[in-house]
């Protein structure tokens, strides 16, 4: 029986990306230490980790965490397992977030379960991530960059090799919160059948700041960040049957999570289960190659309260949904010659989307005594193609050009409140559920896209990317069609961690984005040795989906108060706009010494720095990232991988006040991580904000996790933690 080990990304890495001189096709390379730095070398800028990452990767929960790691790239806080993505200021449902060859739409009012949180860390073969221009082959219907989430390749038993095995066995404990998780990753396979398991569980109980930032309420410690603990179990089945040239894959993925706390969302989740099914076929012909895709997902959904938000409570408030997302998709690669290389596509998406709040009591009460339709048989289909040529033109230039055209069709079922006398009788043509229900609410929008990238390598020591793109993106089913101006409704529609209410506006517009993006890459004969990346980006965007003072007329939370208020929560309505987006990413890393005695030095720096500008408002756009800064020191010393990280991050003036969006403080935190690997074991140890400084989250929002909910107290970071994994590879 012959082993074959299998390396799977669990959790937290720094992307990197070798010196390729294929433009438009990133090179995947092996990450063995975090904390070194990426090379964006590609035509397309795209930052590639590999199935071999380890070390201190062990010891994260969350899978957006991973773009805390590279320059541009940040995480929104949620739940312990459901961060929002964000990547140059754009974040959330602006990104291609596609995992195993497929996006699914949020099916929560308040985004709790992003795309990445359906597959863990311990369960993800390979990630790739577009920051700034994403071609057109990669996605559509959004105007920002791309993370590109896959499980690891079905592995076959060699020509002469009748059987091959292998797989992994883990955990991780993080002391603040005490966090801890378990994985299992294995797999066999014959020369042309090959079945692979992964499961994983994690658990974590509230994290604590590093000091008191509120007062003891309902016997919860000043430094506890209440409604921040949470549950996860997942499921992972493929099985593959190869043949010639010829791979069928069909992958089976379970996903449960019990309850997840949210300490800056007015809710928390109770409960939500998804099944995914994904059946994919590849074939390499003589002529080319042939990829097709069937995929379908069900998404069954609740919030309510849990213990730290009931404590002070009157009563529960259940909120249901259901979610379904399927489609089909076909992709043909021809070469057409020896430099040309033409791509083109077909593909299919349906989303259908029920939103229904159970009545909290069978009394006439603020939430009873009917159901309360928030979105009723909401309908969102897709109808997507492109064309894709790559052009290798010399060994110093190549191109890649794309257009993908898409047919966005949106529609939704009439709606009540939980009683007349609060929320409007909706068979009454003048209230406002009345006025919605006889309101015409299909809509159908036509977008397309446009990618240029050109790649120019004049020697061995540089390169330059020119990136220019045209996106587009239709609005969501909760940007068009929550309808209520109830101050409790609008309360409920949020994903922006700010505490304030929102309302849908059926007259929005596609969004588009013009971007244009520049890398620069210095780097010596030895890329390990020294290297220096530079990317300036631009970002245009029109009729960008902001929010505006929702206007009287709406009634309910939208009054003339409510227009001119400066502090507190505020209730507003979606709205298109004018906006702009620029910044500048910054990569470097240089070796400093060789020794025999104590191994490889290496210094490594990444800076970012990211404006948004509201051009209709004359604000800042909301959730932009300070200026911040990454310094480490690393030494690989034989079996050992040590790092010193400092990260500084600037004070946060720069916010949206239609938002009344607070500013947070400059901080800079320690970090010491170690990791020891020898044959089959490796483990890690963390030393996390080893200083216990206190800071605010620049991206965090407002800290909402118990009652009362009060303005003005910005969700805090994490104190010191220990955090530890260790690994058995077989």
């Amino acid at each position: 029986m012959r082993r074959a080990p299998i390396h799977p990304l669990i959790g937290a890495v720094l992307l990197a990306l070798a010196n390729s001189s294929g433009a438009t096709t990133p090179m995947t390379i092996n990450i063995n230490l975090p904390g070194y730095g990426f090379m964006a070398d590609s035509a397309d800028g795209a930052l590639n980790a590999s199935a071999n990452a380890r070390d201190n990767a062990h010891l994260a929960s969350n899978t957006a965490k991973i773009l805390q790691n590279i320059p541009g790239g940040s995480v929104s806080a949620a739940g312990g397992v459901s961060g929002l993505p964000v990547l140059n200021g754009l974040s959330d449902n602006q990104l291609i977030l596609q995992v195993n060859g497929f996006s699914t739409p949020n099916a929560c009012a308040n985004h709790m379960n992003p795309p990445l949180s359906y597959l863990p860390p311990a369960a993800i073969g390979q990630i790739t991530i577009y920051p700034t221009v994403v071609p057109v082959s990669v996605g559509g219907n959004a105007i920002g960059g791309a993370v590109i989430v896959k499980s690891p390749q079905p592995i076959f038993a060699k020509t002469g090799s009748h059987f091959v095995s292998g797989g992994s066995v883990g955990g991780f404990y993080q002391s603040n919160g005490h966090i801890y998780g378990t994985h299992l990753n294995a797999a066999a396979a014959t020369r042309h059948f090959s079945i692979n398991y992964s499961g994983s569980y994690v658990h974590g109980g509230n994290y604590t700041a590093a000091k008191a930032f509120k007062p003891v309420t309902y016997g919860i410690p000043g430094d506890v960040v209440a409604s921040s603990l949470y549950e996860a179990v997942y499921q992972n089945l493929n099985a593959a049957y190869r043949w010639k040239q010829q791979v069928l894959e069909l992958g089976v993925q379970y996903q449960s999570i019990p309850y997840q706390g949210f300490p800056s969302a007015r809710m928390d989740m109770t409960g939500n289960h998804s099944t995914r099914l994904n059946l994919h076929y590849q074939s390499q012909f003589q002529w080319g190659k042939l990829e097709l895709q069937a995929y379908n997902q069900v998404v069954q959904h609740n919030m309510n309260f849990l213990a730290d938000k009931n404590l002070g409570a009157m009563m529960g408030m259940p909120m249901n949904t259901q979610g379904v997302n399927n489609g089909v998709k076909g992709k043909i690669a021809v070469p057409l010659d020896t430099r040309n290389r033409l791509e083109f596509s077909a593909s299919y998406n349906h989303e259908h989307l029920n939103d229904w709040w159970p009545p909290a009591t069978s009394k006439m009460s603020m939430m009873g005594p009917n159901t309360h339709i928030n979105i009723d048989n909401g309908r969102r289909d897709r109808y997507a193609a492109f064309a894709d040529l790559k052009t290798q033109w010399d060994p110093q230039w190549n191109s890649d050009l794309g257009l993908r055209l898409e047919d966005v069709r949106m529609n939704s079922g009439p709606v009540q409140g939980y009683n007349t006398m609060m929320y409007g009788n909706p068979d009454n043509p003048q209230s406002l559920p009345g006025t919605f229900n006889r309101s015409d609410r299909q809509r159908q929008y036509t977008n397309w896209n446009f990618s240029a990238i050109v790649h120019y390598q004049p020697d061995k020591h540089s390169s330059y990317t020119l990136g220019l793109a045209r996106k587009a993106q239709a609005p969501s089913l909760y940007e068009l069609y929550p309808w209520s101006s109830n101050t409790m409704a609008m309360n409920m529609i949020s994903w922006f961690n700010d505490g304030n209410g929102y309302i849908g506006n059926l007259n929005l517009k596609p969004e588009t984005a013009d971007t244009v993006s520049l890398a620069a890459n210095f780097h010596g004969s030895d890329p390990q040795i020294w290297h220096v990346q530079i990317q300036p980006y631009f970002t245009y965007l029109h009729n960008y989906i902001g929010a505006v003072r929702c206007p009287t007329s709406l009634g309910g939370a939208c009054t003339a108060a409510n227009l001119h208020a400066e502090s507190g929560f505020v209730y507003l309505q979606f709205a298109n706009q004018t906006a702009e987006i620029w910044g500048i990413n910054m990569d470097s890393s240089a070796r400093l010494a060789q020794t025999r005695r104590y191994g490889t030095f290496t210094m490594s720096a990444k800076a970012a720095y990211v404006r948004g500008d509201n051009l209709s408002n004359h604000t800042p756009l909301y959730h932009m990232m300070p200026l911040n800064l990454r310094l480490a020191l690393h030494q690989n010393w034989g079996a050992w991988r040590n790092t010193i990280e400092e990260q500084l991050v600037a004070a946060k003036n720069q916010v949206d006040a239609l938002r009344n969006e607070p500013q947070t403080a400059g901080y800079g935190l320690l970090n010491l991580r170690t990791a020891y690997r020898q044959g089959h074991w490796q483990a890690s140890l963390e030393l996390a904000n080893l200083l216990n400084q206190f800071y605010e989250q620049p991206l965090g929002g407002l800290y909402l996790g118990q009652r009362p909910m009060t303005y003005g107290t910005a969700l805090p970071g994490s104190g010191r933690s220990v955090n530890m994994s260790l690994q058995y590879q077989f």
